[in-house]
């Protein structure tokens, strides 16, 4: 511990005995050793506390540069379904304005306009996101056994 060896502590307990007393010696020792152990006892706790705020810290790190992703993901994604839309309502326009040109031209014997191929699409969240509380009691729920029904037999007695 503090690099005392054999000799060291000998020396240390005679001159404590001499000091001391015969008498009072043990009583001295059992409340040392107390304290020695209340004082590792403190600093394993310490110890071990540290090495779980780091952890958490890491933790902590790790879901920030993952939620950082994830937002850059969600907007890359939005921006890509935004453009698309911005395409698809544009060959829509182009569309209708080619069946205008092609009804003026032909003459078409049809009564009723053509149907609508792509009917407009109501918006919707684009992304559906579950908090990671409800994902853990999902997965925890999952991981639960399942009850079997099992036939419970009953004994006649006569």
């Amino acid at each position: 511990m503090f690099g005392l060896g054999f000799g060291e502590i000998l020396l240390i307990a005679v001159v404590a005995l001499v000091v001391l007393g015969p008498e009072r010696l043990p009583k001295v020792a059992r409340s040392a050793g107390l304290w020695v152990g209340r004082i590792q006892n403190f600093i394993n706790n310490v110890k071990t506390e540290l090495s779980q705020q780091a952890g958490v810290a890491e933790f902590r790190q790790a879901r920030d540069s993952i939620e950082a992703t994830a937002r850059a993901l969600e907007y890359d994604v939005n921006s890509n379904v935004r453009s698309i839309r911005g395409e698809v309502d544009a060959l829509r326009r182009q569309l209708a304005k080619d069946e205008s040109h092609v009804e003026a031209d032909s003459m078409s014997v049809l009564s009723e306009p053509l149907p609508d191929y792509c009917p407009p699409v109501a918006e919707a969240p684009l992304l559906h996101r579950v908090s990671l509380r409800r994902q853990a009691l999902q997965r925890r729920r999952d991981m639960r056994p399942r009850r079997s029904i099992s036939p419970k037999l009953r004994i006649r007695r006569h």
